[in-house]
């Protein structure tokens, strides 16, 4: 049962003037007499003007949460720029439209005309405009501080724009004012609304919902960038509940309401961030970046590098760049990646991407990998493409470096041609590659890495297509997996052709033709090119890598690398591991443990620059014995150099765990507030001004008489419920309750004043009522008792604020 609300006014406080509606236009009179009460009558304005003051400063005092909140939509955005990039924009565009919302739509005296909302957004807007010109385009501003015409063109079409840049940009993005230019727009948005909403009305949850708007707006953009927003989330969740406890209607401060609620928020955003990150689909979401056709962000203007190496090394001393740092001997610096071919040329990756310094992990993660930091200068290395071991996962340049990265292949270029002195430092992680577990993996099924082109400008068949995969198959025959293939076919190459710098360059159907077929000798343009195009030709999915040896050691211990160390070489994907370096060419060492040739097989007069210190290999019996007992192997059902499945072990243990809680935190809270709420009732009413406490006694009474079956819908008066407390409890109690009744009425309508006394003498009584009721016979059983006290209903209803 509810308790009947007794306030003055109303019909359990006052008496009922029988009537129906004539009577209640007469609650304004004093019961019992015809005389207006005019004393009370002019209590009701004061009453209602500090009902207002009470409303106005409950919204302004939501502005600060306000103002985190939209910060925190702001912050969101450090998997986009970095941390400490936009810390700047976010505390500027946080706090400036909210303290020019309170000027506007704040200082205006009660009772007043609400000023007009275009007001505040033409005030809101222009300040916008000249933050953002005073900021990010300081330049450009007049006197560093006024948006001109022109600007102002600029500042809305990079506002429109910035979204497309974001997605079409490799993660973290350089902090250039065409992209920073966004946070500084939705956290103004989410700061102004939310300001407008918090002054303007009263519902609580209002005021946060163009922060939780614009908050949609980075975690989008972020998808795939490093980091998460577990901390963005919970900060989210505590500062838009610290709005709406703020907001909260009632008699409290919005001080005393952050009291009692801080460590429900407190609990509610901690639970918010374990739990998010855990969601089905938050460790996946939709990459927007898939649907968006980035614009090309250099022109791919440059030699092709595989066209070069011919040249190159006719002129095997030119210096073209010093690497300083680690370098083992078998190591390789990669500059471009060529994955496209149409029978004629081989071409380089094109789907390069602006990026402020990182690279993209491979998709396919290695088994294992050694973190490898390298400063490079240049010297006469032209075109475009950045050296690097392996494929690097950080790049840093000078500021005025454009950089662009091809997120597949890791291969990174430059916006404009290489210079002589350009220094850089690059982060690799250079994988280590383990020939027992490769062994088993398959190939990546990807129709983009095994494509030849098979048919003519007429649409005929081309017959050096099938010529290639002839020879293919003839050079793996016996092998059983992938990796056997992929081993047979670079051994075959090593045996049965000979390195020559001065061969023939090219490495179209005809030129690969020519060098398979009749002459036998070529680069290693010739050797890696032939690779693919077998490779290719047979499933396996194949790319040509162009790079250089490790160089000559300097006495400073730094590497130079000539135009002498330049070399290609192929690359096959496996599953799980990605691509995996092949050695064709006689001469080169390989990363992944495929054989090198055997020195007696190698050129005598023209051999590749710059040789690799030999190491110790397999001969050539030795691995043809490993690769048959390889094949003769039955497939293993469990090792360990197979890979590890990734099916689904059915629903991990904290899906089942964090519900359970959840509700276990519930149902505790429920039952320590259906406990805590009689106490919290109780101190409330028995505190403040004598009237007040006069009229909290009368109500708690009410309470208890409710439990003896008095009804608990407000319906009887002042009198009526004293009448009912003198039939249900004993004589020595129920006849305190009419001098109390006449009391409350003359406090509520004969503009009297309680004093003190007044006030302990009617909690007294209330107190001996509570003694009564708990000793009555009428009173529930304690079962009925205790599912009436945990009801949701009821604690609701109990700790509903009073009105005024």
């Amino acid at each position: 049962m509810s308790a009947p609300t007794i306030a003055p006014g109303t019909a359990s406080n006052g008496p009922a003037a029988p009537g129906g509606s004539a009577a209640a236009e007469r609650t304004a009179q004093a019961p019992g007499s015809g005389a207006p009460r005019s004393s009370a009558a002019k209590r009701g304005p004061k009453r209602s003007g500090s009902a207002a003051r009470a409303t106005r400063f409950r919204r302004m005092s939501s502005l600060v949460p306000v103002a985190a909140f939209a910060a925190t939509a702001g912050f969101a955005y450090h998997r986009v720029f970095g941390l400490g990039q936009i810390v700047p924009a976010v505390a500027v565009s946080a706090t400036v439209p909210v303290v020019l919302v309170l000027l506007w739509t704040g200082c205006v005296r009660l009772g007043d005309k609400p000023r007009p909302l275009f007001g505040s957004f033409a005030i809101s807007a222009l300040a916008w405009l000249i933050a953002v010109s005073a900021t990010l385009y300081r330049d450009d501003a007049a006197l560093h501080l006024f948006p001109e015409p022109g600007l102002i063109r600029r500042i809305g079409s990079d506002v429109l724009d910035a979204p497309r840049g974001i997605l079409t940009t490799v993660l973290p993005a350089p902090d250039d004012s065409d992209l920073m230019v966004l946070v500084s727009v939705t956290v103004w948005i989410a700061a102004w609304a939310g300001a407008e909403l918090a002054l303007r009305t009263d519902a609580p949850a209002l005021p946060p919902l163009p922060g939780l708007l614009m908050l949609a707006v980075p975690v989008a953009l972020s998808t795939g960038a490093p980091g998460d927003n577990t901390w963005v989330l919970t900060a989210a969740v505590g500062t838009a509940a610290l709005v709406m406890v703020c907001r909260a209607p009632g008699r409290r401060s919005p001080l005393r309401l952050l009291m009692v609620g801080a460590p429900w928020v407190a609990v509610l955003a901690v639970l918010a961030g374990f739990v998010a990150p855990h969601l089905p689909g938050s460790g996946g979401p939709p990459d927007l970046r898939d649907r968006v056709s980035p614009p090309p962000p250099v022109a791919l203007s440059a030699v092709n590098p595989l066209d070069r190496i011919s040249a190159w090394l006719l002129e095997p001393d030119e210096p073209l760049f010093t690497v300083r740092g680690p370098a083992d001997e078998d190591r390789y610096w990669r500059l471009t990646v060529l994955d496209k071919y149409d029978g004629t040329t081989w071409y380089p990756v094109t789907g390069l991407r602006p990026t402020g310094g990182r690279v993209p992990e491979s998709a396919e993660g290695g088994s294992g990998t050694t973190r490898s930091v390298q400063t490079v200068t240049l010297d006469k290395l032209d075109g475009m493409w950045l050296p690097a071991a392996d494929r690097p996962s950080e790049v840093d340049a000078a500021s005025d470096v454009e950089l662009a990265v091809d997120p597949d292949s890791g291969a990174v270029a430059t916006g404009s041609r290489l210079k002589p002195g350009m220094r850089y430092q690059v982060v690799s992680n250079v994988p280590k590659f383990d020939p027992d577990s490769l062994q088993w993996l398959p190939t990546v099924a990807d129709p983009n890495y095994t494509a030849l082109p098979d048919y003519d400008e007429s649409n005929q068949p081309i017959p050096a297509v099938e010529e290639f995969r002839r020879i293919a198959t003839d050079a793996t025959k016996g092998s059983t997996f992938p990796y056997q293939q992929a081993l047979r076919l670079a051994d075959w190459l090593r045996g049965n052709h000979k390195y020559d710098r001065t061969a023939v360059p090219g490495h179209s159907y005809r030129n690969l033709q020519f060098f398979l077929e009749s002459s036998k000798e070529g680069t290693s343009e010739q050797f890696a090119s032939a690779f693919a195009v077998l490779a290719r030709s047979i499933g396996l999915p194949t790319r040509v890598v162009v790079g250089f040896s490790r160089g000559t050691q300097q006495p400073d211990g730094s590497w130079r690398v000539d135009t002498g160390d330049v070399m290609a070489w192929p690359e096959v994907e496996f599953a799980g591991v990605g691509w995996v370096p092949f050695y064709p060419t006689p001469g080169q060492s390989g990363h992944s443990g495929a054989p090198k040739n055997n020195p007696d097989n190698q050129s005598t007069g023209n051999q590749q620059p710059q040789p690799i210190a030999p190491v110790p290999s397999p001969q050539p019996q030795s691995r043809a014995e490993k690769d048959a007992e390889i094949a003769s192997q039955e497939r293993p059902v469990d090792t360990a150099a197979m890979p590890e499945e990734s099916g689904d072990d059915g629903i991990p243990l904290w899906w089942w765990a964090v519900p359970l809680a959840v509700l276990l935190a519930a149902a505790l809270s429920q039952a320590g507030l259906a406990f805590a709420a009689p106490g919290i009732i109780r101190r409330r009413r028995s505190h403040g001004p004598p009237d007040e406490r006069v009229f909290g006694a009368w109500k708690q009474i009410g309470d208890r008489l409710t439990e003896l079956g008095m009804p608990g819908d407000g319906s009887l008066t002042v009198r009526e419920v004293a009448s009912y407390g003198e039939d249900h409890l004993p004589t020595e109690v129920g006849s305190q309750l009419r001098p109390l009744a006449n009391l409350v009425n003359d406090v509520a309508y004969a503009d009297r004043t309680a004093d003190p006394t007044d006030a302990d003498e009617a909690w007294r009584i209330s107190g001996a009522v509570e003694e009564a009721v708990r000793r009555s016979e009428l009173r529930p059983n304690r079962r009925a008792r205790l599912r009436e006290r945990l009801s949701p209903k009821t604690i609701a209803a109990s700790l509903r604020k009073e009105g005024d």
